[in-house]
């Protein structure tokens, strides 16, 4: 496997406390040793919706760039949604 997508989600009480943040930077360090089970990976993909700020923010701490938004990418409610595309490669990433 060569990338994946990367996704999370906290109950309420434990949001900004750090939990989202340490756990993605622990995954896709793991992810680019090839210590996974899935074997080493080289590029990783999370989404967001654009209005999610703090969502967006672990991903940036972590050293995920922006690559735009997926126009209605995303469907659910009955609705479509777009979403706020960020990706990480392991060339880039610096190990913080």
């Amino acid at each position: 496997m060569q990338s994946t997508v990367i996704g999370y989600d906290l109950l309420p009480q434990y949001w900004g406390k750090g939990f989202a943040t340490e756990a993605v930077h622990r995954i896709v360090k793991h992810a680019f040793l090839g210590e996974l089970p899935c074997g080493p990976i080289n590029r990783i993909q999370a989404d967001t919706i654009p209005e999610n700020l703090a969502s967006e923010s672990v991903l940036l701490k972590v050293g995920f760039l922006d690559e735009g938004i997926r126009r209605q990418s995303g469907y659910w409610k009955q609705q479509f949604h777009d979403l706020k595309c960020l990706g990480l490669i392991k060339s880039e990433y610096a190990e913080g």
